[in-house]
């Protein structure tokens, strides 16, 4: 196969990918703030940014212990920008994943060469659970900009013992610590520390720098160490977890990450061992075949030694990958950070396939468009309610046309067929989701449509309060931090007068304190990150939706 002819870099096939891919990440932006881990970090952030107090973690006047403070800093930050809007709490995150795609692209081009380069750059890009983040923002997109930086600088200052690469790899280190503790370091010391092993590099392994990698690493984590500090550890009478003498600094050490991973900490889960590996499936889309055989080959090719590339990548994923497996606390998106490495692992590994995987991968790669595309037929079919807008019908239509050229024209090179034909194709139905299905979805997210309500009727917000309904989505859309109240504490007095949102249960429990009650408005709604087939069913939706109130109470 003629390799040498590609070039991605000046293609116009890239070019689209890549102008696609900032379209879709741009529909993103404007989707309503997802409940409930999206809306808390963003009502998080507004709050420190309203209060101007950057040390401290306030949850409607209540401590909050849970993840560290970068990424709050960082939005709060934006705030300043653009105020708590949508695009205040988004568009950090977006900009992160591009420096990440940028970053990713050169660590390959600086081991591989510019054709897996441009490649691993495309494959992040459009990996189906970096878009997600992009929509649906947490702290991955920092933590995956943060774990690529660190990597490539550790890896340059090997090369060259140039202080100043290692100097931002400790900065790099730190900003992962202080996003979401030690824990996620772990990529980088497993990707540098197998890489200098399985080389037998042992004047590598022992040189002093490394202490003052620790000491700088540790030097930037100070400002997360004293926030905590001086929010918990001074005040031993906080009562925290339901207990007090709870140290903030033990558990942004320990029991934000090894608590979790060893089910012994406050926060606890259960574990699936094979739970990423199926998840890597979706999300890795179009990708997840290619990456198995990537990484097949890879392990084959250190097995026997008959590689000479870089090895950060490989054992920085594969450890990374293992360690998250055994853990019993799993969520998908904790494999974002490592899909740098997993690109550019992939993008070697496609580079110099033989032409029949290329054949074979490709037949595997059909396949899940053809599946993809039928699932979004489906989609639109059963969930749509209205007609789609004209740029979502131009988009899908150009692109997926454009793909489908690609893919049976006689003369296109085998590797278009692998690699634009997956990407064009997933950016189309992305596009689909964030500009029409998000919005329509987020209609049945209560805890928007009733701070929308609000606007849009000019009501007075201080007088709103909840009852027996967790939100953070009201709070942000207000500007305010919505009192909310639960139903074994909620005094009559405390909700006199005021509007209250609330469910049946709370309902309930206003008759029983007689109160002159109107209800202002009834709204239908869903947990929309856990979706079902019924309520993707327009016909049968309204069969599972569940009603919450707005009320207005009297004296």
């Amino acid at each position: 196969m003629p390799i040498k002819k590609i070039n991605f870099t000046t293609g116009f096939l890239w070019d689209c990918c890549f102008y696609l891919a900032l379209l879709v990440y741009g529909t993103g932006l404007f989707v309503e703030i997802l409940e409930p881990d999206a809306s808390l970090y963003a009502e998080l952030s507004r709050e420190i940014f309203v209060s101007g107090n950057y040390w401290d973690i306030m949850l409607r006047g209540v401590d909050w212990l849970d993840k560290p403070h970068l990424q709050f800093w960082i939005t709060a930050g934006a705030y300043h920008l653009f105020h708590h809007a949508l695009i205040g709490y988004k568009l950090p995150a977006i900009l992160a994943v591009l420096i990440s795609v940028w970053y990713t692209h050169q660590f390959a081009a600086r081991y591989y060469a510019a054709k897996q380069a441009t490649l691993a750059a495309l494959i992040l890009m459009t990996a189906q659970h970096i878009i997600t983040s992009n929509m649906d923002v947490r702290a991955e997109p920092y933590l995956t900009l943060f774990t690529i930086i660190a990597l490539y600088h550790i890896a340059v200052f090997i090369d060259t013992k140039k202080l100043f690469h290692l100097f931002i790899c400790s900065v790099a280190l730190a900003a992962l610590i202080m996003t979401k503790g030690v824990f996620t370091i772990i990529p980088i010391a497993a990707g540098v520390g197998c890489s200098l092993l399985y080389k037998k590099d042992w004047k590598s392994i022992f040189h002093w720098q490394w202490l003052l990698c620790l000491v700088i690493t540790f030097i930037c984590t100070i400002p997360a160490l004293y926030a905590y500090y001086q929010q918990f550890d001074m005040h031993p009478e906080k009562i925290v977890f339901e207990q007090q003498n709870v140290s903030g600094i033990r558990f942004f050490l320990y029991d934000s990450q090894f608590g979790r991973f060893f089910n012994n900490g406050p926060i606890k889960g259960s574990g699936d061992p094979f739970f990423f590996v199926h998840t890597l499936l979706w999300a890795f889309l179009p990708w997840a075949f290619i990456a198995y055989y990537a990484l097949f080959q890879k392990s084959r090719q250190l097995i026997k030694h008959t590689t000479k590339t870089e090895h950060y990548t490989y054992f920085g994923f594969m450890v990374m990958f293992l360690i998250f497996s055994t853990s019993k606390f799993q969520l998908a998106h904790y494999l974002n950070p490592i899909f740098p490495l997993l690109a550019i692992i992939c993008a070697d590994a496609i580079v110099k396939a033989s032409e029949k995987a290329i054949r074979i991968l490709t037949m595997f790669q059909v396949a899940t468009m053809v599946l993809l595309l039928l699932a979004v037929s489906c989609l639109i079919y059963f969930f749509q309610v209205s007609m789609l807008h004209i740029d979502t019908l131009l988009i899908m239509v150009v692109f997926i046309a454009l793909g489908i050229f690609i893919f049976t024209h006689k003369n296109t090179i085998p590797l278009f067929r692998l690699v634009f034909v997956p990407a064009l194709i997933v950016l189309s139905i992305n596009y689909y989701l964030n500009r029409e299905f998000y919005p329509e979805l987020t209609k049945y997210q209560s805890e928007t449509a009733v701070a929308d309500y609000f606007l849009k009727e000019e009501l007075p917000v201080d007088s709103l309060a909840t009852l027996n309904f967790l939100e953070f989505g009201s709070s942000f859309k207000l500007n305010m931090a919505i009192p909310a109240f639960e139903l074994n504490n909620v005094t009559r007095k405390a909700i006199a007068n005021k509007y209250i949102f609330t469910s049946e249960a709370g309902l309930a429990k206003i008759d029983s304190f007689h109160f002159p009650t109107k209800i202002i408005k009834t709204f239908y709604g869903f947990h929309v990150t856990m979706l079902t087939g019924e309520f993707i069913n327009k016909s049968t939706r309204a069969s599972v939706l569940t009603p919450t109130y707005l009320v207005k109470l009297g004296r």
